[in-house]
């Protein structure tokens, strides 16, 4: 028995499929029949005027200078969709009087509109978590990719970005409903396909690592978030949100699991051989060990210094980075520096874009000045070209009572 419908993929590649014949774009990369194709399909029930297309496909070429253009162009359409005919009777298009419609309207899908119908149906009253599940997983599995990705044109934005956002906003969605019945690997498997399609989104990477760390990979989880943190450092210049950065606090704490043998806890805790120079660490610890060491030296009288080093533009004295890639790479250098200068004992965290923060412990404002020169002439010598300018700030640290 025949199936008459016509099944058209817009979300990654475009295609066409009609009793198990397909065109794609992979097979006819000409971007304009396809483009006037797809608005076509996408505005399935409406007639389309022919100076519609002349503008959607020449911008300001007028009616009249395009209508032979037009022809050509519905020629070519045509050409395209002809392995759909299969030796039947197949005219999916009309042009009559200046007006284009399409002529199979009732017997065409489109992907988008069963995912927006799916999506709709998840967020129906009076269905149970397992079916919105089931609802969303259908959903979700049709995203193949951004709409129409390929199509660079104005009038596939907005449906793009609308589509995008309801896919982002539905991993999230189903990831939480998944929380709430503890189907933590389903949320893990959702959560890397997003990425996988969608490589930028924070809240995305969020609930990966909270998903491995639910689902008990809490070293997976805690090296999915150093990953992170490096990768937005790196490539989007943005610095870890507090929400991810709370998260980091509990996995560690929760890497603390119960074990009887103190052997085995302090082979645990003890540092690898061969570590060298001084020790980095997350911001988060970093803080407990500041205020750990801010307690010490208040039932001591002991003083630390608390040392802040920044990157600035030599040219523009800008703190922001008007290239983020050179700019990772000079804080790499710098942390090198860092590392090799100061005592093991000393502690070091990445602030934020383009500084980090020292803790000196043990020494007085004359070492601890001494220090931070050392590093700065260290830097010049890595780094001798002056577009990137390094500066430190030095405080002791306030033991007085608020």
């Amino acid at each position: 028995m025949m199936d008459n419908t016509i099944y058209v993929t817009t979300l990654g590649d475009f295609s066409i499929k009609c009793n198990k014949n397909i065109v794609s774009d992979s097979i006819n990369r000409a971007y304009k029949p396809r483009n006037f194709l797809a608005y076509l399909l996408v505005n399935k029930n409406k007639e389309i005027l022919s100076s519609e297309v002349a503008e959607l496909i020449w911008d300001e070429k007028s009616e009249s200078s395009a209508r032979g253009s037009i022809k050509v162009l519905v020629h070519r359409v045509r050409a395209f969709l002809a392995p759909l005919a299969n030796n039947s009777d197949f005219t999916p298009i009309s042009f009559k009087k200046g007006i284009f419609t399409w002529n199979y309207p009732e017997n065409t899908v489109l992907d988008y509109e069963v995912f927006e119908d799916l999506l709709q149906r998840a967020h129906g009253k009076n269905i149970s978590d397992t079916r919105r599940i089931e609802l969303y997983q259908e959903a979700l599995a049709l995203y193949k990719g951004n709409f129409l990705h390929t199509n660079k044109s104005t009038w596939t934005e907005s449906i793009r970005n609308r589509l995008h956002t309801a896919y982002v906003n539905a991993v999230c969605e189903m990831v939480e409903l998944c929380y709430r019945q503890a189907k933590y690997p389903l949320a893990v498997a959702a959560c890397q396909r997003a990425l996988y399609i969608e490589k930028n989104d924070e809240t995305l990477y969020y609930h990966l690592i909270k998903s491995m760390y639910l689902a008990g990979d809490r070293r997976e989880a805690l090296e999915k978030y150093h990953e992170t943190t490096e990768v937005f450092y790196k490539e989007f210049g943005i610095t870890p949100s507090n929400e991810i950065k709370l998260l980091y606090r509990e996995i560690t704490k929760a890497l603390n699991v119960a074990e009887n043998s103190i052997l085995s806890v302090q082979a645990e805790l003890r540092e690898s051989f061969g570590s060298t120079g001084a020790f980095f660490c997350e911001y988060e610890i970093f803080k407990d060990i500041y205020q750990l060491t801010e307690r010490g030296c208040r039932r001591s009288g002991e003083t630390a210094f608390l040392c802040l080093l920044t990157l600035f533009s030599d040219i523009d004295d800008s703190v922001v980075p008007q290239d983020i890639k050179h700019y990772n790479r000079c804080m790499d250098e710098l942390k090198h520096v860092v590392q090799e200068t100061l005592r093991r004992r000393d502690v070091y965290t990445r602030y934020s874009l383009t500084q980090y923060l020292i803790l000196l412990n043990d020494v007085t404002m004359e070492n601890a000045f001494l220090i931070t020169e050392r590093i700065e002439r260290s830097y010049k010598r890595l780094h001798p070209v002056k577009d990137v300018k390094l500066t430190s700030k030095i405080a002791a640290i306030d033991v007085t009572d608020i």
